[in-house]
């Protein structure tokens, strides 16, 4: 910033030429501070549009998750039913099973949804993040801090209680004939359990995200 020194002989010439230089100095920096703060909320007015629009196909992405493991469970709870009223009519075990396996494809398909993360992380990473409002930066980093902890918690597989190696081990011995009706409800109960347990998670995620969504002012 460029000024010149007061040439004035008098003090009160000094002093106006001073009082002067003062108000233009004070003047251009309130225009570059304004400047800046309207660049900084333009920032971060984009920014909280991209991730306004992340959450939403976050949001999508859940929808179809929990169709396909709605589905997949309705499957194995016909299954469990079926192979649980013929163990009660004490069908021969080994009918059963047939006809079990002639009927249905036992076997696990949770579908876990690919969360994007990558406009918080760029405006976190660009500092858009810091100029927006205290209560709508709040409500971003509840929003993808659950999602980590839903994806860590799923994904572990630590939250549905099924035993991995006795379900494979189950199956194996169904192809070769080996297995028992008990052993096979137990599993496919595991499985129910494990689609519940699962889709508990990711449906109190979505409602989370879908709210956060909803609270987005619309520009």
């Amino acid at each position: 910033m460029h000024f010149e020194v007061p040439k004035a002989k008098t003090f009160k010439e000094f002093g106006g030429e001073y009082l002067m230089i003062v108000i233009s100095i004070a003047t251009a920096l309130a225009l570059e501070h304004g400047v800046q703060t309207l660049h900084h909320r333009h920032l971060a007015h984009e920014a909280s549009i991209k991730i306004d629009a992340e959450i939403q196909a976050n949001v999508h992405a859940l929808d179809e998750a929990l169709k396909h493991n709605d589905d997949q469970q309705k499957k194995i709870q016909l299954a469990r039913e079926q192979l649980l009223a013929g163990i009660k009519d004490k069908v021969d075990g080994q009918l059963l099973i047939r006809q079990l396996t002639q009927q249905h494809k036992l076997g696990l398909s949770i579908t876990l949804p690919t969360l994007r993360r990558e406009a918080w992380e760029v405006a976190v990473a660009s500092q858009a993040v810091s100029w927006m409002p205290q209560p709508q930066l709040e409500r971003y980093s509840g929003i993808y801090a659950n999602m980590r902890d839903v994806q860590s918690i799923s994904s572990s597989g630590s939250n549905n209680f099924l035993d991995g190696a006795g379900m494979l081990n189950t199956i194996s011995d169904i192809q070769m004939g080996e297995s028992d009706p008990k052993t096979i409800y137990r599993m496919l109960s595991q499985m129910n359990s494990a689609y519940s347990s699962t889709d508990g998670n990711l449906q109190e995620l979505r409602n989370k995200l879908a709210k956060s969504a909803n609270d987005a002012p619309h520009s």
